[in-house]
């Protein structure tokens, strides 16, 4: 799937989770960052990020 994809190019790190520092490599995730980040913990979830990726 495209979002996994997607995901796993993004979290440089390799941690499971895109912090705003890797998520600035995608502005169109990095422009709503706060806001996909549902429980506040300075990082997307696999599922957080999937909620604000456009969809192809």
């Amino acid at each position: 799937m495209a979002v996994e994809a997607a995901f796993a190019k993004a979290d440089a790190n390799g941690d499971g989770k895109i912090t705003k520092v890797e998520a600035a490599k995608m502005p169109e995730i990095a422009a709503k960052f706060d806001a996909l980040d549902k429980d506040k913990d300075g990082s997307l979830s696999l599922a957080e990020f999937a909620a604000g990726y456009p969809a192809g």
